[in-house]
């Protein structure tokens, strides 16, 4: 993801999970707040519950990719959780996941997908 669409300091990130609306799914949970500006800003936080070093970072791989494909709603930033044992999950389930999510939110900005 281009740096523009990327939530970097911590005060962004905590910033979204104090102020933002909370959706939950078994592998994911995602906080999003208005950002006002016209482009969306997401982040992943993933825990060492979630597996080592190696695992976490296919997660994050997996959810950029899933984020990349999904287009969601410009105007927000969102910061996306992984869950306990969301590396078990495969890649399509992962996705449905966090489609099902935005769809939730209404944050899907192209329905074609």
């Amino acid at each position: 993801l281009p740096r523009e669409l990327r939530l970097t300091r911590k005060a962004d990130f905590d910033a979204a999970i104090a102020a933002g609306r909370r959706w939950a799914s078994p592998y994911l949970s995602m906080r999003t707040t208005p950002n006002g500006r016209d482009v969306y800003r997401i982040g992943f936080a993933v825990s060492k519950a979630v597996g080592n070093a190696v695992v976490r970072n296919r997660v994050k791989r997996r959810l950029r990719e899933i984020v990349r494909e999904s287009g969601v709603l410009p105007g927000f930033d969102v910061v996306v959780s992984a869950r306990r044992g969301t590396a078990d999950v495969p890649f399509q389930g992962l996705k449905a996941d966090f489609l099902a999510l935005l769809g939730r939110a209404k944050m899907i900005a192209n329905n074609d997908k």
